[in-house]
C-alpha cells in the first residue's frame, strides 16, 4: 500500500500498516490458533504446549493448597513429631491454665533431673507467685493422694539438718523440724 501525502509513514507515526502488523513470519512468533500468537523475546518456542502454557490465561485458577486444620489432634500430632525428631532424650511441652491465665513451657535435655526440676519449678511458680516455690511444691506433694517414698539418704539429711543427736528422741526431731521454715529434704 503506497503512502500518500496525508498518511504518515509507519516509522513517523503511531499507526502501523497491515504488513507491519503481520507477525506470522517472524522467527520469535508462533501461531497457536486462528488470530492467536505467542511472541518469545528470545527464540521461537519448540513446543506449542509450552507456548500455550505461557500465552494463555489458565482456564481455571489452580486451587490453593488446603488450609491446614488447626485442632487438638493436629497440634498434638505436631508436638509428638517435633519431640520425636529432636535429639534430646527427655522433654516436655505443656500448656496450662492457672486462674484464667494460660502459660506454656517447653524443656528438652539429656538430663532427666533437669527436665523434671524445670517442670516442677515452672508449675509451682504458676500456682502461686507469692509463695516460695519450695513451699508450694511441699504443699502440693503433702496434700496430694500420691504417696511419696523418700530414699533413706533423705531421712539422714533431715536428721543432720535438725541438729539432733542420737540421744534425742523422735519427739525432739519432730519439734526441731516443726519450725517456721518446715523441713527441707
Amino acid at each position: 500500500m503506497p503512502d500518500g501525502p496525508d498518511k504518515p509513514k509507519p516509522e513517523e507515526g503511531k499507526i502501523l500498516s497491515p504488513e507491519e502488523l503481520d507477525i506470522s513470519e517472524n522467527e520469535h512468533v508462533e501461531q497457536i490458533d486462528e488470530g492467536r500468537y505467542v511472541v518469545s523475546p528470545d527464540v521461537r518456542s519448540e513446543s506449542t504446549t509450552q507456548t500455550r502454557s505461557r500465552s494463555e490465561a489458565p482456564e481455571s485458577p489452580e486451587p490453593d493448597p488446603p488450609e491446614p486444620t488447626l485442632d487438638d489432634a493436629t497440634v498434638h500430632e505436631w508436638l509428638d513429631q517435633n519431640m520425636t525428631d529432636g535429639n534430646s532424650r527427655y522433654g516436655f511441652d505443656v500448656t496450662a491454665k492457672f486462674d484464667g491465665s494460660v502459660s506454656q513451657q517447653r524443656m528438652v535435655s539429656n538430663d532427666i533431673i533437669t527436665v523434671f526440676e524445670s517442670l516442677m519449678l515452672w508449675y509451682a511458680r504458676q500456682v502461686d507467685g507469692s509463695t516460695p516455690v519450695e513451699e508450694v511444691l511441699g504443699i502440693l506433694l503433702s496434700e496430694s493422694n500420691v504417696p511419696v517414698r523418700y530414699p533413706p539418704e533423705s531421712l539422714k539429711k533431715l536428721v543432720k539438718s535438725s541438729n539432733c543427736s542420737p540421744d534425742d528422741s523422735i519427739a525432739d526431731l519432730l519439734a526441731a523440724v516443726e519450725g517456721e521454715d518446715g523441713v527441707q529434704l
